[in-house]
């Protein structure tokens, strides 16, 4: 299965930010793209590798849908959503954390490339669970030969290996599937 991975768009957190810190953890989940976002978005979609897709499945986190929508009106293809390609999880206990927090774990995250070491006070998802709940909902989608995925940057980065990936910014993989045996 070829994947062609799309970043979301550059999100728009202002209209949250106003509400104060009842909107922290999944909360942050809910902003828009931003006016520049949108633009963005509305400029990848021309570009001709996305002709070879068959479907966009998109994290259902908002600004990836709303990413996933240009490629879907553009390209005129099905649009599946699949939660289980949402972005990396700071707590897998699913506190709130506040912004200062999940930027400790997260650099806590990049320093032990996606391990978690033992005594730490974080309960993050690890590079290798990411790893595995992407797989095992990609499996889902076993049918295409070709798909678009829009989700997030450390999803994605743990496929393809770049230490940055930019704002709707498409990134090719090859995922070898192995027949079923009955």
């Amino acid at each position: 299965m070829k994947i062609l991975f799309v970043r979301h768009s550059q999100p728009d957190y202002s209209c949250l930010d106003k509400m104060g810190a009842s909107y922290c953890g999944f909360g942050r989940d809910l902003a828009p793209l931003s006016e520049f976002g949108r633009k963005l978005a509305n400029q990848t979609v021309k570009h001709p590798i996305f002709k070879e897709a068959q479907v966009v499945i998109a994290s259902s986190v908002t600004r990836a849908l709303e990413t996933a929508t240009y490629i879907v009106k553009e390209h005129q293809l099905p649009l599946l959503v699949e939660p289980l390609f949402h972005e990396w999880r700071p707590d897998k206990r699913g506190l709130n954390y506040k912004k200062e927090e999940v930027r400790l774990a997260y650099k806590t995250f990049l320093e032990n490339e996606g391990s978690l070491p033992t005594g730490i006070e974080y309960y993050y998802e690890t590079a290798e669970e990411i790893r595995n709940r992407f797989l095992d909902a990609l499996d889902n989608y076993r049918q295409y030969d070709c798909v678009v995925i829009v989700a997030h940057s450390v999803l994605i980065r743990q496929f393809c290996k770049k230490k940055t990936i930019d704002y709707c910014e498409a990134v090719s993989y090859t995922h070898l599937t192995l027949p079923t045996i009955a």
